[in-house]
């Protein structure tokens, strides 16, 4: 086998930049920030509510595949290479067009389903192939190929849950309509490589159908949550991957509406660089606009058709369980199951890893009972993991039937596999419907066993009972108040009344049952208002005030009203700091001097002093004055939109790829949600996950759609693409998202078929 060096750059340092804000190694804690005399950000930790991290793993995804030394031979023969498309890519690319609008966002036109998804992915590989390849190689369970032994234990992880066979399989057996979507999307990868050879695979030389549905089993490896992981021996198996999610949606239905048409807000708080947006056309009736995000996965996640649209935002439903086998004989795989004994079934597999020295191939032996793969805890037992469905999948299915569905009525049919694991939904459609549902593949168990720890696997009482159908779970139609909204909140805070009521369903059900600081401003900001307006809500999705503050403030004041009558004289400045405080309007925005001095003291500890938010405001003036040279600053001097150049950088001035931005952490309240990352020797402070993807739609007649995201569609430096909607973006505005097709050709900026030159 042949093997080919790149470029070395340390994966490490870019983890650490990037995600330095939330990463926790136990993966079930939230991180909450202090500052210190240094100027950058350091953490400390409170419990994380369980399972909040349920596309945590997501994040790895987005850099580090880019960062790579070695790799092994590549996937894919001589006589599969990237110079011999599938048969179906000529017709589909003839009858295929792309329309790129100004902001480079591709719309597809074609005669059949698959032909737009052929051209949408020739389209998206244009612009972010190797995020998308890296995204592949890591779902395969071939990361340490390309990025060395670190990756090891995350491909031998991957390996044992047999995600490559379960997507064969899964790939057999589809109807006729998702082969095609899955064709589609190989022949669009393929065909990209073969009319673009200056593009270098770093493992995967040609892609198969059956990738497309590694790619949506993502959904099934973010479900299993930290505490699984710790119970099967693998505490830190998914650690590096670890991040809060915190999106955001919301529906307004009829009598909320100021139009009287029903509103949709998409609003997923993921990596600043992780979405993409497209829109299909198809004569066959796929006719989808939205996000996709992570690069895998050929449809949107979130988005809207003609009649309808749907968002999704993590939820924290026990879909995973571990089962203690009882072993006969361990070494011949002898288990017990009732009054049987069975046997475990073992395969070899051979894992390539990078190595500083060469590559080395590596043989391991994996094994799995009933329940699923095996694993040896610290207390040498025999623990197999099950994770709901894993082997069946469905998701593409359950993603292209809610695409195509025209009413409440198909939405609620296209859902009702539960095939998405774990989200909550939420809908808005042209019918005067809004509806929101705890969607999931929730077992069925037996309520009288504990099941937040490992079970008896050789007692039949523990098998799963099937799963809670799609009428069993949490859910509201039409609700009095007029409209709904999630932000990884429990579904008993999703509205002004009319909520489920926990003790109607089994405990296991629920993770948590916590309403988020975005959830509280959300209820707030839309009851607030008797209607609301499509202006209105593109304001609301960009809105920035600090539901923390005011109390804050109280607190300070309070404090000085004893504290001032002995020291009145004594500090000046702390009492002009204290004033500026009291005049500001508690909205985290970039020109805010007020909001500068709040997030700064915000993110100090207080002491055991008689007055420690005074003592906070001195230590917050203090840490201003020192790093930029006064107090008196706009937020936006160091809370920055940048996004690095070839250099990968993120804490120099990048000329017209570094702004000013409002916003602030998930955990601060404000609707716009801007984590941030700071690198030593830095005075600013960079976002890098949260208000990704903003969306708002209008189910009118017409239907009328607006959108941004942080940076741009492309991931080249040199394209235009690149940085042009994050002055949009940090000057909180939306760009039309066209759908109609006249609008989308007025808007227009290049038409093409695939593999034609640009």
């Amino acid at each position: 086998m042949s093997s080919l060096l790149v470029e070395t750059v340390s994966t490490t340092k870019q983890l650490q930049q990037v995600y330095f804000v939330w990463l926790h190694p136990g993966g079930r804690r939230w991180l909450v920030f202090e500052l210190t005399d240094k100027p950058h950000i350091k953490q400390r930790g409170c419990q994380m509510l369980n399972r909040t991290l349920r596309l945590a793993i997501l994040l790895s995804f987005l850099m580090v595949m880019g960062s790579c030394s070695l790799h092994d031979s590549k996937i894919g023969s001589a006589s599969q290479s990237a110079s011999v498309p599938r048969s179906g890519s000529h017709a589909l690319r003839e009858n295929v067009t792309i329309i790129r609008d100004e902001f480079g966002v591709p719309h597809v036109f074609g005669p059949t389903d698959a032909s737009v998804v052929f051209g949408a992915t020739y389209a998206r590989a244009e612009d972010e192939f190797h995020y998308m390849e890296q995204a592949y190689i890591k779902l395969l369970g071939r990361a340490a190929s390309v990025s060395g032994p670190d990756w090891l234990q995350w491909d031998i992880f991957l390996r044992k849950l047999e995600i490559e066979k379960h997507s064969r399989q899964e790939y057999l057996k589809a109807s006729p309509e998702i082969k095609a979507l899955c064709d589609a999307f190989a022949d669009g990868m393929n065909f990209f490589l073969k009319t673009r050879p200056d593009i270098k695979p770093k493992l995967i030389t040609h892609f198969k159908p059956w990738h497309a549905l590694v790619g949506y089993r993502l959904f099934h490896v973010s479900g299993i949550d930290g505490e699984t992981q710790k119970q099967i021996g693998q505490p830190n198996v998914l650690a590096a991957f670890s991040g809060y999610l915190a999106s955001t949606m919301w529906a307004i239905g009829t009598s909320k509406s100021a139009s009287g048409h029903p509103m949709l807000f998409i609003n997923p708080h993921i990596p600043l660089d992780a979405p993409y947006e497209m829109s299909l056309h198809s004569d066959e009736g796929l006719n989808v606009s939205g996000q996709l995000a992570y690069g895998i996965g050929i449809l949107p996640i979130s988005g809207h058709n003609r009649d309808m649209g749907w968002s999704i935002t993590a939820n924290d439903p026990d879909i995973n369980d571990v089962y203690q086998e009882k072993f006969v004989d361990s070494a011949s795989g002898l288990y017990q199951y009732g009054s049987k004994i069975l046997t475990t079934t073992k395969w070899t597999e051979t894992i390539t890893i990078a190595a500083s020295d060469g590559i080395i191939h590596q043989n391991y032996i994996f094994e799995k009972s009933r329940h699923g793969p095996l694993f040896n805890d610290p207390d040498g037992r025999r623990l197999a993991l099950r994770v709901a469905k894993l082997s069946e999948g469905g998701v593409l299915e359950q993603f292209f039937n809610m695409s195509k569905a025209g009413n409440l009525s198909e939405f609620k049919r296209a859902i009702a596999p539960m095939n998405i694991t774990y989200n909550n939904l939420i809908y808005a459609g042209r019918d005067g419907h809004i509806f929101y549902v705890y969607g999931g593949a929730i077992p069925i168990r037996n309520p009288e066993l504990n099941w937040s720890k490992p079970v008896d696997g050789s007692n039949p009482e523990t098998d799963w009972r099937g799963f809670f159908s799609l009428a069993d779970l949490p859910q509201i139609e039409d609700p009095d108040s007029g409209y709904l909204q999630n932000s990884n909140s429990s579904p008993f805070f999703t509205t002004d009344g009319s909520n489920p009521v926990k003790a109607d369903y089994p405990a296991y059900m629920f993770g948590s049952d916590r309403d988020t600081a975005i959830a509280k401003r959300s209820r707030q900001l839309i009851s607030a208002e008797e209607k609301v307006s499509l202006e209105q809500l593109s304001r609301f999705a960009f809105d920035t005030y600090l539901p923390t503050a005011a109390a804050d403030i109280g607190k300070l004041k309070a404090e000085w009203t004893k504290f001032s009558p002995d020291n009145e004289n004594a500090e000046p400045e702390l009492k002009e700091a204290l004033n500026t405080l009291n005049d500001w309007d508690r909205r985290a925005d970039a020109d805010s001097i007020g909001a500068a001095l709040y997030v700064t003291m915000f993110h100090i500890r207080g002491d055991d002093s008689a007055y420690p938010m005074i003592g906070r405001l001195r230590k917050a003036t203090a840490f201003l004055e020192k790093y930029h040279g006064d107090w008196r600053i706009p937020y936006g001097r160091f809370n920055r939109l940048g996004r690095s150049e070839h250099n990968g950088k993120t804490n120099e001035p990048f000329s017209q790829h570094d702004l000013s931005s409002p916003g602030t952490p998930f955990y601060m309240g404000a609707i716009m949600t801007f984590n941030t990352a700071t690198e030593d020797g830095s005075s600013k402070s960079y976002g890098n996950h949260g208000h990704s993807y903003i969306s708002v739609v209008e189910f009118a007649p017409k239907i009328k759609a607006r959108s941004v995201m942080a940076y741009g569609q492309s991931r080249d430096p040199k394209s235009v693409h690149y940085f042009d909607q994050a002055r949009l973006y940090t000057e909180q505005k939306l760009k039309p998202a066209w759908f109609d097709e006249k609008d989308i050709k007025k808007s227009a900026v290049k038409s093409y078929r695939p593999g034609q030159s640009n």
